[in-house]
C-alpha cells in the first residue's frame, strides 16, 4: 500500500505539472474547466433545491486556514465510515455574499438527505475562507449555533509562501516574491494572523466546540491527529484511514531566499506570541 501511494503521488504530481504548463500556454483551458464545473454545480443544486428541507445540516465544519492542509483533512475524514462530507469542498456559503444571498435552501443542497445519514454519523464541510472572512462567524452562529469547528493553523511564514506560489500557479500573481509578500494591499500576510481571526469564533461559540490543530503536527503525524479529531467529534477513534496521500500539494514551489524567511519570521513573531497566549498552547514556529 505504501508503494502504491508513493507512485500515485508521483503520477498526480506529474499530471499536475503537465496541466500547469497547458494552462499557462492556453489560459482558455482553465476558463473552460471552471465554466464546466460551475455549470455542473448549478444543475445539481437547482434540482436538489426543490426539496432542500430533506437535506441534513452539517454537524461540524473545517473553517481554515487556507494552505494549511484542509484539503487533506477533508479527504481523510471523508474516508471514515461515520463521517459524510459535502458533495464538494469549499462551498463558501458563509464567507461570500454571492453564495450567502442564495439562502439556506441552496446551502443545504450540498449535503446528503437526512434519512440517509445513519445514526451516529456526522455530516461536514470544509471552506478555509471561513476563518479569514469576518462575516462568516456571525452568519454561521445564526444558522448553526451548536456546530463544532476545526481550524488547522500552519506556520504563517510557510503558509504565506505556499499561498504566493499557489497564486503564481493560478496566474493570479506575477510579481517578485518579496514585493508581493510585503505589499500592504495583498492578503498573504494578514491570512497568517490567526489570533485576530479566531477571536470572533470564540466570542460566538463555546470553546469546547472548537478544535485547534497544528498543521505541522498533522503533516508529520496524520494518524495521531485524526484520532484526536475523532475523539473531538465523538466517533470511532480507532478507525484507520487507508489513503493518507497529501492533497493539493503545490508542485511549482521554488527555492526561497533567506532574506524572505527572515522578513516573514520577524513580521509574524509578535502575532504568533499573541496566538499562543490566546489558545494556551505553543507551536514549534520560528
Amino acid at each position: 500500500m505504501a508503494t502504491m501511494d508513493k507512485y500515485r503521488s508521483r503520477i498526480e504530481g506529474a499530471i499536475t505539472v503537465s496541466y500547469m504548463h497547458l494552462v499557462n500556454r492556453f489560459p482558455a483551458v482553465k476558463s473552460l474547466e471552471e465554466r464546466l464545473v460551475q455549470s455542473y454545480i448549478n444543475v445539481l443544486t437547482s434540482q436538489r433545491q426543490k426539496r432542500w428541507q430533506e437535506r441534513a445540516q452539517p454537524n461540524f465544519i473545517i473553517i481554515g486556514g487556507m494552505k494549511c492542509g484542509t484539503s487533506s483533512l477533508y479527504n481523510y475524514l471523508g474516508q471514515h465510515p461515520q463521517l459524510l462530507s459535502s458533495n464538494y469542498k469549499e462551498i463558501r456559503y458563509f464567507s461570500h455574499d454571492e453564495y450567502f444571498s442564495l439562502g439556506e435552501s441552496w446551502y443545504r443542497t450540498h449535503f446528503p438527505k437526512a434519512k440517509n445519514v445513519p445514526k451516529g454519523s456526522l455530516v461536514f464541510e470544509a471552506s478555509p475562507d471561513y476563518l479569514f472572512y469576518p462575516e462568516a462567524a456571525p452568519r454561521m452562529a445564526s444558522l448553526l449555533p451548536d456546530i463544532k469547528l476545526i481550524a488547522l493553523l500552519r506556520n504563517p511564514t510557510e503558509r504565506a509562501l505556499s499561498h504566493y506560489f499557489h497564486d503564481v500557479k493560478k496566474g493570479r500573481c506575477q510579481g517578485e516574491i518579496m514585493a508581493a509578500l510585503s505589499d500592504q494591499h495583498t492578503i498573504y500576510r494578514p491570512k497568517g494572523m490567526y489570533k485576530n481571526q479566531l477571536e470572533l469564533y470564540y466570542q460566538l461559540f463555546p470553546s469546547e466546540n472548537i478544535l485547534i490543530l497544528n498543521s505541522e503536527v498533522f503533516f508529520a503525524q496524520p494518524t495521531d491527529t485524526l484520532k484526536r479529531v475523532y475523539e473531538f467529534l465523538g466517533v470511532d477513534p480507532d478507525y484507520e484511514v487507508r489513503d493518507l496521500t497529501p492533497r493539493q500539494v503545490g508542485y511549482n514551489r521554488e527555492p526561497v531566499a533567506a532574506a524572505v524567511y527572515d522578513y516573514l519570521n520577524e513580521y509574524y513573531k509578535p502575532h504568533n506570541e499573541d496566538l499562543f497566549r490566546f489558545i494556551g498552547e505553543e507551536f514549534d514556529w520560528p
